[in-house]
């Protein structure tokens, strides 16, 4: 696994995934029926400027992305692939466990992700709200209703939830909310530069090539939290 994958991995996990997990699935949930659609139940691998919150604030700026799209779409988006999409279950199910709050913990600690914390410092971006991976779900997560059991998944066949996520966000906006908010000198303005800055990538793949990191990335990936994904995903939002 590329190691450099953990460049931001706590706004990933954040934006990708705790759209969903205000009240995640019970564990008796019964699950759809394989072959009902999408490869057994797998996939193929009122203030202008109040949009911007406190310029030092990165959870705002968080909070306004998840926002922009429409919130009875993502709802039922999230419904199909829980009772579709095998590996998005296991991923949600794997939430909010001790296992999960250990290995965030754990990366949460690492030399590789508290150097990333200070080259973002470096870069006039103030951390405070990315310092704690636990602190960046509190201020992502989106009150949602336990999904129904819906195995209606024709519609969600062969696509993985990152992919659709994509397509539900507006990328028009978005791309105008990342300008603006580059061109204001905000924090999420100048936090869009340095994580998709060639020098910051490069310091990235000098600095994070340690071993503590590659146990909990692997402990993710296997419970259906796949970053190298994510963190593509992430680089397409913040260079629409």
């Amino acid at each position: 696994m590329d190691l450099k994958t953990l460049t931001v991995v706590t706004l990933v996990l954040a934006i990708f995934a705790c759209h969903t997990l205000a009240n995640p699935p019970p564990a008796n949930v019964t699950d759809c029926p394989p072959g009902n659609g999408t490869n057994n139940g797998t996939n193929p691998d009122d203030n202008d400027d109040d949009r911007f919150g406190d310029d030092g604030a990165l959870c705002a700026s968080f909070q306004h992305l998840r926002d922009l799209m429409d919130q009875e779409k993502l709802q039922t988006l999230i419904q199909v692939h829980y009772n579709c999409d095998g590996k998005f279950r296991r991923a949600m199910r794997f939430y909010n466990t001790t296992g999960f709050v250990k290995v965030t913990d754990d990366l949460q600690d690492t030399d590789a992700y508290q150097t990333i914390l200070k080259e973002l410092q470096f870069n006039r971006v103030d951390t405070t709200d990315i310092e704690s991976v636990a602190e960046i779900f509190y201020c992502i997560i989106l009150p949602v209703q336990k999904p129904d059991r819906d195995c209606d998944c024709k519609s969600v066949r062969g696509h993985t939830f990152v992919d659709d996520l994509l397509d539900l966000m507006p990328q028009k906006e978005v791309h105008n909310y990342i300008v603006q908010s580059q061109t204001k000198h905000t924090n999420f303005g100048n936090f869009t530069l340095a994580v998709t800055s060639r020098e910051f990538q490069a310091t990235l793949k000098a600095n994070i090539k340690k071993k503590d990191v590659a146990r909990p990335l692997r402990i993710l990936r296997h419970n259906g939290w796949n970053i190298p994904e994510l963190l593509r995903a992430m680089l397409t939002i913040f260079t629409w």
